[in-house]
């Protein structure tokens, strides 16, 4: 996906409509967060995580239309905030790369075949 420089908030307002959902990472989290981008998004536990570790964007309550719509209000006519999260994007930007990710995934692979060989 690529994202507009012109961009000014990420939104990922998924539902919980199962396990599958309520447990989802979408990438577009994550293009958001690479591209500098403040995000709104669901309430769902991976995503409230991340957001509220990196203080990078704000969360819908529900999915009424007027509620959404309020938010995204709040956060185009909020500079100050807007400034605050992407400050803090970019230290996310630094701490979610795939460059962190696969020594991540390299330690569990080692793991792994290390055990095999016992």
């Amino acid at each position: 996906m690529l994202i507009q420089k012109k961009t000014d908030i990420g939104i990922s307002i998924e539902e919980n409509l199962g396990l599958n959902y309520y447990y989802s990472l979408p990438n577009k989290l994550f293009d958001y967060i690479r591209a500098n981008v403040p995000v709104l998004v669901s309430r769902l536990p991976e995503i409230e995580r991340i957001v509220n570790k990196y203080e990078i964007g704000c969360f819908i309550e529900n999915h009424n239309p007027e509620h959404i719509a309020e938010k995204i209000k709040y956060m185009l006519q909020s500079p100050e905030k807007i400034s605050f999260w992407k400050e803090n994007l970019k230290k996310a930007s630094k701490d979610l790369c795939w460059e962190n990710e696969e020594k991540i995934l390299k330690s569990v692979f080692d793991t792994v075949i290390l055990s095999d060989e016992s």
